[in-house]
């Protein structure tokens, strides 16, 4: 017992020790000083550093701005969605039908999509699901949406081959794959527009690239103005 004691002794002192001679040691200092292992340091009044901190953040230059007394804020997020046509890339098919919805959105400064992707060989049906994600990039004035789109896909589905006149062979997949995306909006106010969507898939069983034509709808409107707003 009094060998346990005197090792546990010793390791305490190891570890405590050290502790003792770096551990950070707050004295005071001259007036708005205070003094941190002999280095000088300026005070910081804790309620004046609440309010900068708060100021910081709710201060954000440029970030709404007002057209014909609405306000508007600028990194919205946007929806768009509409119909259009395909060619598959890995078989020979004539031009095939294609709908999709996306959703896009922001986390401070950088975009991110999320969607679905619908194709056949004609509206009603179809023979492809395809789900998407992927980080972009976007430009927008009061006029013009451009937004592209780069990330993964996952696609499921049925191919059907003919074999003969009278013979057709039916193979279900289950694929992961790359897309990409870009679409042009020409707006008819601020939040709301109409455009053309490019978009390409690729994957292990089939590839397409193809077309839609898009209404696009943004979360850029706050409301009307109003004397909170009057400085920006």
């Amino acid at each position: 017992m009094k060998k346990k004691s005197t090792i546990l002794f010793f390791l305490a002192v190891i570890f405590i020790v050290p502790l003792c001679l770096f551990a950070q040691t707050d004295t005071s200092g001259t007036a708005g000083e205070i003094l941190i292992n002999g280095k000088r340091y300026k005070a910081v009044d804790e309620k004046k550093a609440e309010i900068v901190k708060s100021r910081k953040k709710t201060v954000q230059p440029d970030s709404i701005f007002i057209i014909n007394n609405k306000k508007f804020q600028y990194y919205n997020n946007w929806i768009t969605g509409g119909l259009g046509g395909q060619q598959n890339l890995t078989y020979k098919r004539e031009l095939g039908f294609a709908g999709g919805l996306d959703f896009n959105f922001h986390v401070k400064h950088n975009y991110f999509q999320a969607g679905v992707l619908l194709s056949g060989v004609r509206f009603g049906s179809y023979t492809n699901y395809q789900f998407h994600s992927g980080y972009g990039k976007r430009f927008e004035d009061k006029d013009y949406h451009f937004a592209a789109f780069i990330g993964v896909s996952y696609s499921t589905g049925t191919t059907i081959t003919q074999i003969d006149s009278a013979k057709y062979s039916r193979k279900t997949y289950s694929e992961p794959g790359l897309y990409i995306q870009g679409e042009v909006i020409k707006k008819i106010t601020y939040d709301v527009g109409i455009g053309v969507c490019m978009f390409a898939d690729w994957n292990q069983e089939q590839s397409m690239i193809g077309l839609r034509f898009i209404l696009y709808f943004s979360g850029a409107y706050l409301g009307k103005k109003n004397k909170e707003y009057n400085d920006y």
